[in-house]
């Protein structure tokens, strides 16, 4: 009897033992590293206020994707780096994302200035890049990589010209800056304007910091247009402001202008209408209200659907597979509607008329 307890306990022991050795020997799993994702915005100087919608836009993408497990089952991490709305700025965060943080991908930047320089660095080191900004083709060495998600600046401009001459202006003075996106869209503008058959009276070009709009706006209004153009976000607020010191009493347009510029020039601005990226879907802003107690402003929503495309194109897994993605990626319908490339690689996004009445912004007439 005590010779069957002893073998029964050293059974027990034997079992337990084995049973110990296999549990510490056990490979338990480790998670996976997650995927690191730089993202190339303006926080600071002119364009803060875009930089810090952009911002806000992709944090809420992660949150998402994240939420739901990730991509792949990894978890996604953005790094933010501020391009201080500077090319140098941005050349230097882009490479530290490369060397140092070792990113796998890009978000970013955001405005033409900031994306120029970087672009050789892209295909240079071969790097799947989401862009919520706009570059010209001429200015681009692969029309996949970016990949653009606003609405081309030319396009832009030049649906807002065919809507301005609908209404039955025929004479337009233009004002502008020399930056590389608003020199853009003055000139689109001015040049579609002509192609339509009217006549633009003057065309004013300052430098982005000119502190002093006088000379300019006298040389347009002395040419007593029906309607002035105003393509330009930094000169936006002492234009208008010197326009109506001079007493002009024609009709106002401009493009993209958003809350803070018209809360800025609410004395001034009233019945301005201008063009930009139609509403985003009604999800997107409960969710973001929910988030940031905040209304969605520009590019809040295009940066968001910048992010969901990234994330959808990096499920493909390695490199090649991704690059070849964003090869084939022709259309996308996200928060800020259906998203198109063409053939010659222009972005395309629905844009609708908007009008600013006492400082606030209402839509006026949904546009393609």
């Amino acid at each position: 009897m005590n010779k069957k307890i002893i073998w029964s306990t050293t059974g027990i022991l034997i079992v337990l033992i084995i049973i110990f050795i296999v549990h510490q020997n056990k490979v338990v799993p480790q998670p996976q590293a997650p995927i690191k994702i730089g993202a190339l915005l303006s926080l600071t100087g002119g364009a803060s206020a875009w930089g810090e919608n952009s911002q806000k836009g992709i944090a809420l993408a992660v949150e998402e994707v994240n939420a739901k497990g990730g991509i792949n089952g990894r978890q996604v991490e953005v790094l933010y780096e501020d391009t201080a709305s500077d090319p140098k700025v941005s050349v230097s965060a882009f490479q530290k994302l490369i060397s140092l943080d070792h990113v796998d991908a890009i978000i970013g930047p955001l405005n033409q200035t900031e994306t120029a320089p970087v672009i050789p660095l892209i295909a240079e080191n071969n790097i799947p890049t989401i862009a919520p900004g706009f570059l010209p083709l001429k200015d681009r060495q692969n029309i996949y990589n970016p990949i653009f998600v606003w609405t081309d600046a030319e396009i832009e401009a030049g649906r807002l010209a065919q809507y301005v001459y609908e209404k039955g202006i025929r004479t337009v003075g233009v004002i502008g800056t020399l930056d590389a996106w608003e020199n853009t869209v003055t000139t689109a503008f001015a040049d579609k304007f002509k192609a339509l058959g009217g006549t633009v009276t003057a065309l004013e070009k300052v430098q982005p910091d000119s502190s002093d709009m006088k000379l300019s706006v006298t040389k347009v209004v002395a040419t007593k247009p029906q309607a002035i153009y105003l393509g330009t976000y930094y000169q936006f607020v002492n234009s208008l402001k010197e326009i109506h010191t001079q007493g002009y009493k024609g009709q106002l347009f401009g493009i993209e202008v958003d809350d803070y510029l018209a809360t800025e020039t609410s004395k001034w601005s009233n019945g301005l209408q201008f063009i930009a990226p139609n509403y985003y879907t009604t999800t997107f802003i409960d969710n973001f209200r929910a988030k940031y107690s905040a209304e969605p402003g520009m590019p809040a929503g295009q940066s968001y659907d910048a992010a969901k495309i990234l994330f959808s194109i990096l499920e493909q897994g390695d490199r090649s597979k991704v690059l070849e993605a964003m090869k084939n990626f022709k259309e996308y319908t996200g928060v800020s509607g259906k998203l198109t490339i063409s053939p010659e690689g222009r972005t395309s996004l629905p844009t609708a008329i908007f009008e600013i009445k006492d400082g606030k912004i209402s839509r006026a007439v949904s546009l393609e």
